[in-house]
């Protein structure tokens, strides 16, 4: 066994920059803050069983999507490549 850390196919590899994992954090915190302040605005628009789905799940969900968009956007725009 070698002492040297290689990979399989014996490449040169470089690390890249650091990415900076903060504003994925505040992305998720900007998804709790929100959801919470537009919850009852959902509520308000939409009425009955539907309304409650889409403030309880639907919302929650596409802020999430909305986020680790971001979150992939912001990974593409550092990348070295």
């Amino acid at each position: 066994m070698s002492t040297e850390m290689d990979t399989l196919l014996a490449r040169e590899e470089t690390h890249g920059r650091r990415y900076p994992l903060f504003v994925e954090r505040f992305f998720l915190v900007l998804v709790v803050i929100g959801s919470i302040v537009l919850h009852p605005k959902v509520l308000e628009m939409i009425d009955g069983i539907f309304g409650t789905f889409v403030a309880w799940c639907g919302l929650p969900l596409f802020l999430l999507v909305c986020a680790e968009l971001l979150g992939r956007t912001v990974q593409t725009l550092r990348s070295d490549s």
